[in-house]
């Protein structure tokens, strides 16, 4: 990422994150907990999403200007939209494609929330969804990423359960936040779970 917009970034995920979890966070309820490993249904919810090319470690940067540009006012009713968490970011059928996302406040449904301005940012209404999870803490460096990920596999792989979807890598802390304190998540889609 160029020093200018980390510099940018830092400064203003640093004056939206007030205290430190003080921001809305994307909603769910815990089915079961088998080890380390969660099985929630999510709300439904509104994401504004960006896809970008690059290397794993890269697009979250790539993709941060036009998002919050959109959630700064740059849509067609120059609305500000408040910061949540986590941030998202999944792998496309492409190669070397990633779709970045941003989570939209509950209090937005698809008549309310703004319109964004650039073609770059696309708003999506996702249902209500079940979710496999692993938290880790650390660093957001590939390895860290994909270790937890096969983990997550291996453990949905011994519950019998169906996956419906590609994961889903979480970042619930901004770029300021010392590594080892970073919370972090895999998230993968589910079919569904007996008697659910």
């Amino acid at each position: 990422m160029p020093r200018v917009l980390l510099s940018m970034a830092t400064a203003v995920l640093f004056a939206l994150s007030g205290p430190a979890h003080a921001i809305e966070a994307l909603a769910f309820e815990v089915l079961d907990k088998q080890g380390q490993i969660e099985i929630r249904r999510y709300a439904k919810h509104l994401l504004a999403t960006v896809r970008v090319s690059g290397d794993f470690s890269d697009v979250g940067s790539r993709a941060f200007r036009p998002l919050f540009n959109y959630i700064s006012g740059d849509n067609r009713s120059e609305e500000k939209i408040a910061m949540t968490a986590p941030v998202l970011q999944q792998p496309t059928d492409s190669a070397n494609q990633w779709l970045v996302s941003f989570v939209m406040p509950s209090e937005f449904d698809q008549n309310s929330l703004p319109i964004p301005a650039s073609e770059l940012v696309r708003v999506s209404a996702q249902p209500a969804m079940l979710m496999a999870a692993i938290e880790y803490r650390g660093g957001w460096s590939q390895d860290r990423y994909r270790e937890n990920e096969a983990y997550l596999l291996d453990a949905v792989t011994g519950l019998s359960l169906q996956v419906c979807g590609e994961p889903r890598w979480a970042r619930h802390d901004p770029p300021f936040m010392p590594r080892f304190m970073r919370k972090n998540e895999v998230l993968l889609p589910l079919c569904s779970i007996t008697g659910q």
